[in-house]
């Protein structure tokens, strides 16, 4: 009877003991892997991710790479890790926006989804006679079916012989409409 006692004792010991290291290393990936910018538990992620987006003719319509994406279920949401996105334009050369870090969510109000890029955001773009612009700032929003662009924070356009900051800005990459919101400054050499 004692020798009972004693087995089931180191049984129960080993069961705690298994039962509590699987626990503390399905928390310790969830902290490695989702870093320290999200407290919530995901439900998948990819590596080297790299998606094609078609319209409804068949044709490409973007492109979405990423070292990493990592998906949270509640609320449902995607951050990436070095995102890149080229957005194919018919009519001239595509749209290239890189960042450092993006946040793919679904916008309710506008129905559709939206990318928010943050840290060294870049958007390039080639007309048709050649000229690169390129659009450098902290944050900014794409919101990817319309491909309306939107930003409140300080921007600095480049383009030949012509350079634009402004604090906000918004543009329709289908129309090539850009608006300045406010503190606009140019020079035109």
């Amino acid at each position: 009877m004692r020798n009972r006692t004693i087995v089931l004792i180191l049984l129960a010991c080993f069961l705690f003991y298994l039962v509590n290291s699987v626990t503390e290393d399905s928390d310790e990936d969830t902290l490695s892997l989702a870093g320290s910018r999200i407290n919530q538990s995901f439900d998948y992620y990819m590596t080297l991710v790299d998606s094609t987006q078609f319209n409804t003719a068949g044709e490409s319509d973007y492109r979405l790479q990423a070292d990493r994406i990592v998906h949270y279920p509640a609320p449902e949401f995607a951050i990436l890790d070095s995102p890149r996105l080229l957005i194919y334009d018919g009519q001239s050369g595509p749209w290239f926006l890189s960042a450092a870090y993006g946040t793919i969510r679904q916008d309710f109000e506008r129905g559709e989804e939206s990318l928010e890029l943050s840290e060294n955001v870049v958007v390039q773009h080639t007309d048709n006679e050649g000229r690169t612009h390129n659009i450098y700032t902290n944050e900014l929003t794409i919101y990817l079916s319309s491909r309306f662009l939107t930003t409140e924070s300080e921007i600095l356009l480049e383009s030949p012989n012509l350079e634009i900051s402004s604090l906000g800005m918004t543009a329709d990459l289908n129309t090539k409409h850009i608006t300045f919101l406010s503190e606009v400054r140019g020079r035109y050499d």
